[in-house]
């Protein structure tokens, strides 16, 4: 079985982030929010997580 993920990693501008959040949200199965820093969305072949940082959004997606 050939098993391969692809991780993309991203630090973004928080209005960015947010609309991109907006963008995935709507095809999302799941939208989780792990705890006031952290949501992750997750669409049956790659999951998105958002943390936030001190000044940024760091975005972190990873396809299998």
């Amino acid at each position: 079985m050939n098993n391969t993920t692809n991780k993309e990693t991203y630090i973004l501008d928080d209005s960015i982030a947010f609309e991109l959040m907006d963008l995935l949200k709507a095809k999302a199965r799941h939208f989780i929010k792990l705890n006031e820093y952290v949501y992750r969305l997750f669409d049956g072949q790659s999951v998105v997580t958002f943390t936030t940082l001190e000044n940024d959004i760091q975005v972190e997606m990873i396809k299998g």
